[in-house]
C-alpha cells in the first residue's frame, strides 16, 4: 500500500513538472513575440511608385496593406484601397501607385493570420504618413525653446537622408560668414510626414543660419535663394499660457485674449507686447511684476474667415524678450452661409445577462445605470450621467437604446426579487432607483424633443453575417420586436434603426423597408469610397438615399470617422479644456470648407466613460457644454430625422458588406471559438425551425418579450425562439477569442443558450414512443403514443432494411395507429423515422445535413419478431384459457344436474 501511494505521488508529480515545462516553453514563446521588433521602411520612385516594407512578422503570416489618400496628415482618408504584401525572403512588402506629386497617403497594416491591426507605435488610431515627391522642399517652421535650443521641422523628399547645414551667423542678411558650421541628419517623422531635428542650445539673441541638402540626391535647398535665419530669443520674462476668450470668432467680433507672463527679474518691468496678425501690428505697454503676471488683450477685428497664426514679442527698450507664436486663431464669416448640422448618435447597449432560468449572471446593468463615478457629490452611472447632461444643456442628441438593454431595465423595475448568481458588487435598490430615474428622465426628454430615439434589431445580431447565413426571417423578427419594445417603453414608432456594428450589406435594405425603417447610420470609411454614384455627389456631409436593385431604398447618414474616433478614443481621457478645444476647431473646420453640410458623430455612448471614469464625465460635461455655447450662427444640434428632412440627399447604391471595424473579422475570424459559437446557433436553429413547421407555426415568430417572465415568453416554443435570438446577439464572438480576448463567460451564454434549445427539444421527444409494429405481406402498421399537447405534421419513414416507405402524417396528442405500405420483407428488424418537412431555404446555413423528408427529430429501432413473439403467445394463452374455462364450466354444469 506504501509502494503504490508513492507510485501515485510520483505520477501527479510528474505531471505538476509537466504541465510546469509547457505553460514555461507557452510563456517564452509569448516573451520571444512580444520582444519582436515591427520595423518600417519604404522608398519612392520619380514615377511616384511607393514600395512599403514591413519586417519583424513570422513569414508564414498573411500581412494586409491597408492604406488610403488624404487631404494632409492624419486627416480623414479620400479613398481607401487594401494590398496582401509579399514575403520576399526579409520581410513583407507591397507596391503601390504611382501617385502624383505632393499626394498624401497613409497606411497602417493588418496581421490576417492573428486578427491583429499594426498601427504606428501601436496607437490605434495613428497612421504612416507619407507625402509622394513634395515639391515644397524646405518649408519650415522652427522655434526656440526656453533653454535655448530650436527645434526645426521641414519637408523632404521621403525617405531620403535629409541634413541640416548649420551656422552661427550675426544677423539674418544673406553673405554673412558663419562660424561653428555644423551637419545634422534630420530625423522622418511618419505621423506627420516630415523631418525635424533639435539644434543648440545657443546664447541669447544669437542669429543661425542655415539651409537643407538632401543627402541621396545630393541637391540642396534654401529659402528662396537666401538663407533659412533666426534669432535665438530667450529671457527672464517668458510667456506661459495664452488663450483666447473664444475657441471660434465670428468676423467682426471683437477678440479677447488672455496671456500669463511671467517676470523672472526680481524688480518689476514695463515692456511693449506686439501682436502681428494677418500683417497688421497691435501693440500694448504691459506692465509686469515679479513673478505671473495675467493680462487681457482685446482686439477689434474685421479679419476674412480662415485659420490664422498670430505671433506675440514682448520688447524692452528695442530688445526682444521673447518671440512667440501664438495659439491658431479662428474665424468664421457666417454671411449668406447655413450653419453645420451636428448629429451625434450615442449607441446605448448591453447584452442579456440572465441565463434561461431567470438569474443574473453579470451586473453590468444595474452598475452602469447608477454606480460608476461619483458626479456633483452623488453616485451615478454613465446612462444616467448622459440623461442629467442632456437635459442641463441646450442641445438635440440621437440615441438608440437596444431593447435588450431596455428588457434588463424593465425587467429590474418589475422582477420582485433581483436573483444574482454571486454577491452582487454594489446597492441594487440603488441602482434600481436610478433606473427609473433614469428612463423618466429620457422619456421626458423624447417627449420634449430633445432626444430622438431609434430602434434596434432586439438583441444586437450581427446582421451581414446572419443575411447571408439565411436567417433574413430572423432578422425581421429582432427588428420588429425591436421597434415592439421601444414603443413599449417610448411610446414611439421609430423609425430609424441602428444596424449594430454597423455591419450592413445591401440586402438589409428590404428587411427595413418591410419593418418601416426609414434610415439608419453607418461609417464612412467603411463605406463610401465603395459606393456607386446615382445621383447627386460623393460629398460626405449630406444624406444620402441607397437603392438596391429590387427598387427599395433606406436614407443613410454616414459618420466622421476621424471625428467618431475622436470622441471615442481621444476627447474622454483628456482636459475638459482641450477637449472642448478640439471639438469646436474640428467642426469650425468643416464649417468653413462646406457651410450648411452634416456632421455626423456616432459611437458607444457608455464605453467612452466607462473606460475613462476619471476625466470621462468632465469630458462629456464639456463636449456638450462647448456644443451649446455655440449653438446659433454657425453650428446647430439636430437628430438624425431632422438633418435627413432639412437637407437635399443623393443617390447612391452597390454599398459593399462591411462593419465600422472596415471587415467582419472582429465576428468571425476562423478562431476555433467563434466558430463553435456559430455552429452551435445553426445547429440549434434547425432544431427549433423544424419543430416549429412540425407543430405547424410560424418560423421566426414575433415573441413578446415580458420583462416579468425574462427571458421566458408566453409559451415553451416561443421562449425557445426567444433563446435563439439571444444566442445570435453579436457580443458572444466579438468578445471570445482575438482581437477582443473578453470574458470566457460571453462564450458560455451563447453556448448555453443554443444548448437548451437543443436540448429541450431532444427531451420534448422522448415524449414520442414506439408501442408497437405489426406487419403483413403488404402493410405495416405503427403504433404510436404522443404524450405531447401538441398535434405534429411529420413525414413517417419506415425501412425494413431493404427498402423506405413513407407517408405524411398528423401524430395527434395519444394514441396513433398509422398504416404504411410496406411489409416485413422477411426481415423482423424495422427502423422508423419522424421528420419536420422542412427544406434548406428554411434552415438557411445548418449543420446537420437535411434528407429528402426534412430534418429528423426521431428514431427508432424496432424488432417485429419479438413484438410478434409476446402477441402470439398472449393470442395463444387467451385460446387455451377460454378452452380451460369452457371445459371447468362444462364439468360444473353436469355436476350440477
Amino acid at each position: 500500500m506504501v509502494q503504490q501511494g508513492r507510485f501515485v505521488m510520483i505520477k501527479k508529480l510528474l505531471a505538476i513538472i509537466f504541465v510546469f515545462v509547457i505553460f514555461s516553453e507557452i510563456f517564452l514563446v509569448q516573451q520571444f513575440y512580444s520582444k519582436t521588433e515591427i520595423n518600417v521602411n519604404f522608398t519612392v520612385t520619380s514615377q511616384g511608385y511607393t514600395t512599403i516594407y514591413i519586417s519583424g512578422i513570422p513569414s508564414n503570416e498573411s500581412v494586409t496593406l491597408h492604406y488610403g489618400i488624404e487631404n494632409g496628415p492624419q486627416e480623414s482618408w479620400i479613398q481607401v484601397f487594401n494590398k496582401e504584401m509579399i514575403w520576399n525572403g526579409n520581410n513583407f512588402s507591397a507596391t503601390i501607385g504611382p501617385f502624383t506629386n505632393n499626394t498624401w497617403i497613409s497606411w497602417v497594416f493588418y496581421d490576417n493570420s492573428t486578427g491583429t491591426w499594426i498601427n504606428y507605435e501601436d496607437h490605434p488610431f495613428w497612421n504612416w504618413n507619407l507625402q509622394i515627391n513634395p515639391t515644397d522642399i524646405g518649408q519650415t517652421y522652427a522655434i526656440v525653446l526656453p533653454n535655448g535650443s530650436i527645434l526645426i521641422t521641414a519637408i523632404g523628399r521621403a525617405p531620403d537622408l535629409f541634413d541640416v547645414h548649420y551656422g552661427l551667423a550675426s544677423g539674418p542678411q544673406a553673405g554673412l560668414p558663419w562660424s561653428n558650421i555644423t551637419d545634422v541628419v534630420m530625423t522622418y517623422n511618419p505621423l506627420w510626414g516630415n523631418y525635424s531635428t533639435l539644434i543648440g542650445p545657443f546664447k541669447p539673441r544669437q542669429w543661425i543660419q542655415w539651409v537643407y541638402h538632401d543627402l541621396t540626391t545630393n541637391l540642396w535647398y534654401n529659402n528662396y535663394g537666401k538663407n533659412f535665419a533666426i534669432e535665438d530669443i530667450y529671457s527672464p520674462v517668458k510667456i506661459i499660457g495664452i488663450n483666447y476668450t473664444k475657441f471660434v470668432f465670428v468676423t467682426g467680433q471683437v477678440l479677447g485674449i488672455n496671456i500669463s507672463i511671467y517676470n523672472g527679474y526680481s524688480s518689476s518691468q514695463s515692456i511693449d507686447l506686439i501682436i502681428t496678425l494677418n500683417n497688421g501690428n497691435y501693440s500694448f505697454e504691459s506692465y509686469l511684476n515679479p513673478g505671473i503676471n495675467t493680462k487681457y488683450i482685446s482686439i477689434s477685428q474685421s479679419l476674412p474667415q480662415g485659420i490664422y497664426y498670430p505671433e506675440i514679442l514682448g520688447i524692452d527698450n528695442g530688445t526682444v524678450l521673447f518671440a512667440n507664436p501664438m495659439p491658431p486663431l479662428y474665424i468664421v464669416n457666417t454671411t449668406n452661409k447655413k450653419p453645420i448640422s451636428l448629429v451625434i448618435v450615442w449607441n446605448m447597449h448591453q447584452p442579456l445577462y440572465i441565463e434561461p432560468n431567470g438569474t443574473w449572471e453579470q451586473p453590468w446593468v444595474p452598475l452602469h445605470t447608477g454606480q460608476d463615478f461619483m458626479w456633483n457629490g452623488s453616485m451615478v452611472g454613465s446612462y444616467e450621467l448622459q440623461a442629467l447632461l442632456i437635459n442641463k444643456y441646450n442641445l438635440s442628441v440621437t440615441i438608440d437604446f437596444t431593447p435588450v438593454l431596455l428588457y434588463q431595465w424593465e425587467t429590474l423595475l418589475h422582477e420582485k426579487q433581483f436573483n444574482y448568481s454571486g454577491i452582487f458588487p454594489g446597492n441594487i435598490t440603488y441602482d434600481i432607483k436610478a433606473i427609473n430615474f433614469t428612463l423618466n428622465l429620457y422619456k421626458k426628454l423624447t417627449q420634449e424633443g430633445k432626444i430622438e430615439v431609434l430602434t434596434v434589431p432586439f438583441y444586437h445580431p450581427l446582421m451581414a453575417i446572419e443575411y447571408d447565413n439565411g436567417w433574413e426571417s430572423d432578422m425581421l423578427a429582432q427588428i420588429l420586436m425591436g421597434k415592439n419594445f421601444t414603443r413599449y417603453v417610448f411610446g414611439i414608432n421609430s423609425s430609424g434603426i441602428w444596424t449594430p456594428e454597423m455591419a450592413f450589406n445591401m440586402g438589409l435594405i428590404h428587411l427595413y423597408n418591410e419593418s418601416g425603417i426609414n434610415f439608419t447610420i453607418l461609417d464612412q470609411q467603411a463605406f463610401l469610397p465603395y459606393v456607386t454614384l446615382v445621383n447627386g455627389s460623393l460629398n460626405p456631409d449630406q444624406p444620402f438615399k441607397v437603392e438596391d436593385s429590387l427598387g427599395d431604398s433606406i436614407f443613410v447618414l454616414f459618420r466622421n470617422t476621424t471625428l467618431s474616433n475622436e470622441f471615442g478614443f481621444q476627447f474622454f481621457s483628456q482636459s475638459p479644456y482641450l477637449t472642448e478645444e478640439q471639438l469646436i476647431h474640428q467642426l469650425a473646420t468643416i464649417y468653413m470648407s462646406n457651410p450648411g453640410g452634416i456632421v455626423v458623430v456616432a459611437l458607444d455612448g457608455e464605453n467612452p466613460l466607462i473606460f475613462n471614469p476619471v476625466t470621462g464625465p468632465y469630458d462629456l460635461n464639456a463636449i456638450y457644454s462647448a456644443i451649446s455655447q455655440y449653438e446659433g450662427s454657425w453650428l446647430i444640434t439636430q437628430t438624425a430625422s431632422q438633418a435627413i428632412s432639412s437637407h437635399n440627399y443623393s443617390i447612391i447604391t452597390n454599398l459593399p458588406e462591411n462593419s465600422w471595424d472596415l471587415n467582419l473579422d472582429y465576428w468571425n475570424n476562423g478562431y476555433y471559438g467563434k466558430q463553435l459559437i456559430w455552429k452551435n446557433v445553426s445547429e440549434a436553429r434547425e432544431y427549433l425551425v423544424s419543430l416549429t413547421i412540425a407543430l405547424g407555426d410560424q418560423i421566426s415568430p414575433i415573441v413578446w418579450t415580458s420583462p416579468r417572465t425574462t427571458p421566458n415568453s408566453t409559451n415553451l416554443v416561443d421562449s425557445l425562439w426567444n433563446y435563439l435570438y439571444v444566442a445570435e446577439g453579436s457580443d458572444w464572438t466579438w468578445q471570445t477569442g482575438p482581437p477582443a480576448n473578453g470574458p470566457s463567460w460571453f462564450k458560455a451564454q451563447a453556448i448555453v443558450y443554443s444548448n437548451t434549445i437543443i436540448n429541450t427539444i431532444k427531451s420534448l421527444m422522448n415524449n414520442i414512443t414506439l408501442v408497437s409494429i405489426q406487419s403483413s405481406h403488404k402493410y405495416t402498421k405503427l403504433k404510436i403514443e404522443n404524450k405531447l399537447p401538441y398535434d405534429l405534421n411529420l413525414i413517417v419513414v419506415v425501412n425494413n432494411g431493404t427498402f423506405n416507405a413513407s407517408d405524411k402524417i398528423i401524430l395527434h396528442h395519444g394514441i396513433n395507429i398509422i398504416k404504411i405500405a410496406i411489409d416485413d420483407n422477411g426481415n423482423n428488424e424495422f427502423l422508423v423515422y419522424l421528420f419536420a418537412p422542412v427544406n434548406y431555404n428554411e434552415i438557411g446555413a445548418g449543420v446537420i445535413h437535411l434528407t429528402q423528408y426534412g430534418f429528423m427529430l426521431k428514431e427508432f429501432n424496432y424488432s417485429e419478431q419479438s413484438s410478434q413473439n409476446i402477441d402470439s403467445t398472449i393470442y395463444i394463452g387467451t385460446i387455451l384459457g377460454i378452452i380451460v374455462l369452457s371445459i371447468i364450466i362444462f364439468f360444473i354444469y353436469r355436476k350440477l344436474r
